[in-house]
């Protein structure tokens, strides 16, 4: 294991406390990615000169729009932003994809394997939590944002004429997002490429053929090997194929 873990630090050039704070810093991007799927996403808000908030939507995963203003309030109600309709499916995939991520970097690490047979699939599980974040910063706002006219990432405009300040912008959900992003992404890219490359070496014939002996736990005699080729090489008429049957009975029998 110890062989295992040096020649992957030798292969990345890397001190194994680096490797560490790589970890680390997945663990806290990943309490980040769980911690933003209860948080709000994005925030429109409408205030008056006075600067008294008049309406107000938050943007939630799982709620869609969510307004603290009492929602008797009829301008509240008729300024509410369209549905984005993400699919529910997606962020249930995302919170499974959080969870198996965790459980790989608590027990399927890498640095405690003696081999790396059988950690693909996990790589790739952490490659596909890695797509969906980079999915989720970049669809997001292209695809439900602008096109509901709900400006990105900042917005502030003042109508003087009805006397109203309208704000737009991300809120804390989508800014747990953008920052977990680059937390994840030296871990999992690091993962990724390690059990492609030393993973592949642990599939090679000689690396199969090694486990196959050790498996079988035989040892090799190489003289009976020798001595049986010799004898092979006398005795090649059908007499002499008899008479090297009775030595070779005669000597198993020894044996045993």
């Amino acid at each position: 294991m110890t062989n295992l873990v040096n020649d992957i630090a030798r292969f990345w050039r890397i001190r194994m406390v680096n490797i560490k704070i790589f970890r680390i810093s997945l663990m806290v991007g990943l309490g980040l990615l769980f911690l933003s799927l209860f948080l709000d996403w994005y925030t429109f808000q409408i205030y008056n000169l006075d600067k008294e908030l008049v309406v107000s939507w938050q943007y939630n995963l799982f709620r869609e729009w969510i307004t603290p203003v009492s929602e008797s309030s009829g301008l509240n109600e008729s300024l509410r932003p369209p549905n984005l309709m993400i699919p529910l499916s997606i962020t249930i995939l995302f919170i499974v994809a959080i969870v198996l991520s965790g459980y790989i970097i608590i027990f399927k690490n890498f640095e405690r394997a003696s081999s790396l047979n059988g950690y693909s699939l996990y790589a790739y599980i952490l490659l596909f939590l890695l797509l969906l974040v980079l999915t989720y910063i970049i669809i997001y706002p292209i695809m439900y944002l602008i096109p509901q006219e709900l400006y990105f990432p900042f917005l502030q405009v003042t109508d003087y004429d009805a006397q109203l300040m309208y704000l737009y912008s991300i809120g804390p959900g989508y800014c747990s997002l953008l920052i977990s992003f680059p937390l994840i992404f030296p871990y999992i890219a690091f993962y990724y490429k390690t059990i492609t490359n030393f993973g592949y070496k642990d599939k090679t014939p000689e690396k199969q053929m090694q486990a196959l002996i050790e498996k079988v736990q035989e040892p090799l005699d190489i003289d009976r090997m020798l001595a049986q080729e010799e004898l092979k090489q006398q005795f090649s008429s059908e007499e002499g194929d008899k008479e090297l049957n009775n030595i070779l009975t005669s000597f198993m029998e020894g044996e045993s």
